[in-house]
């Protein structure tokens, strides 16, 4: 039997090979450790965000598209894109007095508004203080009044262990259709760091209910005052709630805790003080979802992760559990599908079904990699109770009620195949069009780690059997893709070429993606799969391109990205999941790598020689001088700094030096004085920039006093000025930041959002030179730093 291991290779050299459109096979489990890894486990991380985002307020601000006197004379910050890629969305909305408009949630990069049923959506939020939205709910009586809950919740923080700017800061309202937000000032409370879901009574708007890691909580004043109605210690919290408006209340069910195990509550008058009743809870229950049946309210689902092994040791966490369903409102349950179901297809609803039962390449897997506790949806048909939908990986929908299920969408086609069916991987939320009537209005949307989606034929056939999860002609429900101006892709990394107009970045579950100026904002494609990360472009021969997918599967093409072989030649080391690359400065046809050990190679890639012994600790980040080729830096996991003067030697002497425990993120030249560098530290705790005058040997912190000091959070990214090497710039977690005095005083660049910024790097502009920023959450970006009198060129937008 072939092993996951192996056929996971398989898959992603065909990706490399082929050139691959689509993602394949991320890691959201091994992405979260490297956060981890980046940013160090602290119980205080909100308090230092807070701190920080209070810090901002107080310092002075700089525009980077402005003249000496302030006043912004050219173009300022212009999104790249990419606007067809996506990123992951955990909330929609549509607003049922014009469907036309609807609102997206994004874990990174804050909530998007479309007018025109998703032609074109607009960011609403880049100004907030925190982009991380959960949630959303919308006013039944006033659809201009939101409200948007920040934090991903448990999915991906406290549980996995993280402390990043996933975690949130409350909630915000808006009244005027997400032209203005407030923060509701209660709500800026450890109660509200992850706000998993939200919904406002149909009684009466003023009360608004949140599912929190601390239970549930109600509002009866529109989020002035919150009283904690259903307090819980389990892990994780309260995730879904279900509201059914009876005749005189608010009857609601909400589910509580993953990891360890969950219950399913109901309040028959949850406006009032009245009791909780747990009314589903059977052994090993997990994180679980809830819907009630539109057409018939006494009818209501729920669709239960595991928190055990199943039968026979698949899924060991995430995998079904079951499919539940109550005809009474809620009061009493019973099994309709569950992980031992004879009908194999039931099985995998919270699993990917590619590695654990498909019989794609003739031969039948059993490696489960099953995501219940990060994915995990179900809804009713509007007009058929027994029409169900539910989704994890992909979606899959019922017709008797919710005993047999049929796959109706694929994550995994190339762009050779048919793709009608192509849905990106792991679902979040599925909506119904307001006027949907099940005949000529079919519509549907499923928003996803992709961004957003919709079909029109929600109610076409589906083949039942276990050969469909394999066929992509299986399913006769097609969707389209609504990514147009989405911009919320979560960036590791990116590259400018040569000519400024075309760019590629590693991105976190969607691949290595490339755009370019013809093609504008909805252009880019995705040649290579899995999480995107570092990646190169040859100066003088832009044909030759590299880059990887996690833990340093490099790959390299000659001929300008049509295609792509493997090029790991020579190494046997362990990496990173966002391992560093770097073309040499000197010479296009050396590049650097770093893992356990530094590897060089000095025929682009064709093979590649250790240059270092096996460290400590991974290498984290590398630096040649420009110049002068034998001169490089690199940085660690651990905090140490390692220089040498021989590094194109074959026997290299290194020199270790650690100015301070943490994960140093990138070690940067000054392009006019290589005796100056400068190390940026990416953990919380201590300064976070540090600064070389004397080649390395010693090291001062450059983070400023006070408040032109950078606030306590993680930093990414230097780039010095070649220009004014005085000028630095940095790329953090809120964003960018800019210094004049080379690190002896900081400022906020006041016109970009408050995004984490993983890339900074100069490139050509359509004016001269230009500042590129490729960001985890809100895609690239471009600020023009010179302004002839005639522009070179315009960007398609």
């Amino acid at each position: 039997m072939r092993t996951f291991a192996a056929l996971l290779l398989v898959l992603l050299t065909a990706c490399a090979t082929r050139g691959v459109e689509r993602e394949r096979f991320d890691q959201p489990g091994e992405a979260d450790a490297y956060f981890i890894a980046k940013r160090g486990i602290t119980d205080d991380a909100s308090l230092r965000y807070a701190a920080a985002r209070t810090q901002l307020e107080k310092m002075s601000r700089n525009r980077i598209a402005s003249d000496a006197n302030g006043v912004r004379n050219f173009r300022a910050w212009t999104f790249l894109g990419p606007g067809n890629i996506g990123g992951r969305t955990r909330s929609l909305l549509i607003d049922p007095t014009n469907p036309r408009v609807m609102y997206a949630g994004t874990v990174s990069g804050g909530v998007f508004k479309t007018s025109d049923g998703g032609e074109r959506w607009n960011p609403l939020t880049d100004a907030l203080a925190n982009l991380s939205i959960g949630a959303m709910a919308m006013d039944p009586k006033d659809t201009n009044t939101i409200y948007a809950g920040t934090g991903e919740g448990y999915f991906r923080e406290d549980v996995r262990g993280t402390a990043t700017p996933i975690r949130g800061n409350g909630i915000f309202a808006t009244h005027d259709g997400g032209s203005s937000w407030i923060q509701l000032t209660t709500t800026n409370d450890p109660d509200f760091q992850w706000v998993n879901d939200l919904v406002v009574s149909a009684h009466d708007s003023r009360r608004v209910y949140a599912a929190t890691r601390s239970g549930v909580l109600r509002s009866n004043d529109g989020g002035i005052n919150w009283t904690r109605v259903l307090p819980v210690t389990v892990k994780g919290g309260c995730f879904d709630l279900a509201l059914r408006a009876g005749a005189d209340g608010d009857e609601f069910l909400a589910s509580c805790g993953t990891f360890e195990q969950a219950t399913v509550y109901r309040n028959a008058h949850a406006e009032s003080e009245s009791s909780w009743d747990a009314v589903l809870s059977p052994p090993g229950m997990g994180r679980t979802s809830l819907a009630f049946a539109p057409s018939d309210s006494s009818i209501v689902y729920a669709l239960a992760a595991s928190n055990d092994p199943g039968p026979g040791g698949h899924f060991a966490q995430g995998g079904l559990l079951g499919v539940f369903r109550s005809d009474d409102g809620g009061r009493t349950w019973s099994p309709r599908a569950t992980n031992a179901d004879a009908n194999r297809v039931n099985t995998v609803l919270l699993s990917n079904p590619l590695s654990a039962l498909a019989p794609c390449d003739g031969t039948v897997s059993d490696s489960w990699v099953s995501m219940g506790w990060h994915c995990n949806v179900i809804v009713v048909d509007p007009l058929d109770p027994n029409r169900v939908w539910a989704a994890g990986v992909d979606l899959f929908r019922s017709d008797d009620g919710g005993r047999n299920w049929s796959i109706a969408s694929y994550w995994w086609p190339d762009e050779t195949e048919q793709r009608a069916s192509y849905v990106h991987a792991d679902q979040h939320v599925i909506v119904f069009d307001p006027a949907y009537d099940g005949v000529a209005n079919q519509t549907m949307f499923a928003a996803n780690d992709g961004g957003v989606y919709r079909t029109d034929n929600a109610r076409a056939t589906l083949r039942p059997d276990v050969s469909a999860l394999c066929d992509l002609g299986a399913s006769g429900v097609h969707f389209v893709s609504l990514n147009h101006n989405f911009g919320a892709t979560q960036f590791y990394h990116g590259t400018v070429f040569p000519d400024g107009r075309h760019w590629l970045g590693g991105a976190q579950d969607n691949g290595t993606v490339f755009g370019d100026s013809s093609s504008g904002i909805d252009g880019w494609t995705m040649p290579v799969g899995g999480d995107g990360g570092f990646g190169a472009v040859d100066p003088i021969e832009p044909r030759f391109i590299y880059t990887q997918w996690q833990n340093a599967s490099l790959v390299r093409s000659t001929d300008g990205g049509k295609s792509w072989s493997g090029a790991r030649t020579g190494i046997n080391d362990n990496f990173l999941f966002i391992a560093p690359l770097l073309l040499d400065p000197n010479e296009r046809t050396r590049l650097w790598v770093g893992g356990r050990r530094l590897w060089r190679s000095t025929n682009q890639a064709g093979s590649w020689n250790a240059t270092s012994p096996i460290l400590d600790s991974m290498i984290s980040a590398i630096a040649i001088a420009p110049n002068t080729p034998q001169v490089a830096v690199i940085g660690t996991t651990s905090g140490a700094i390692l220089r040498t003067s021989n590094a194109l030697q074959s026997s290299v002497n290194w020199l270790t030096i650690t100015p301070r425990a943490g994960f140093i993120s990138s070690i940067t030249f000054d392009p006019t004085n290589t005796s100056t560098i400068y190390a940026t530290y990416a953990n919380f705790g201590g300064a976070h920039v540090w600064k070389s005058l004397d080649g390395g040997v010693t090291w001062n912190a450059s983070d400023g006093s006070g408040v032109e000091s950078i606030p306590d959070i993680p930093v990414h990214s230097l780039l010095v000025d070649p220009q004014q090497p005085s000028r630095l710039f940095l790329g953090t977690d809120l964003g960018i930041f800019v210094s004049t005095d080379a690190g002896g005083h900081w400022s906020v660049e006041s016109s970009f959002p408050s995004v984490i910024t993983e890339t900074l790097v100069f490139g050509q502009g359509e004016y001269g030179r230009a500042l590129y920023a490729f960001t985890h959450g809100r895609g690239a970006w471009r600020a023009e730093l010179e302004q002839p009198a005639t522009p070179r060129r315009r960007v398609a937008q």
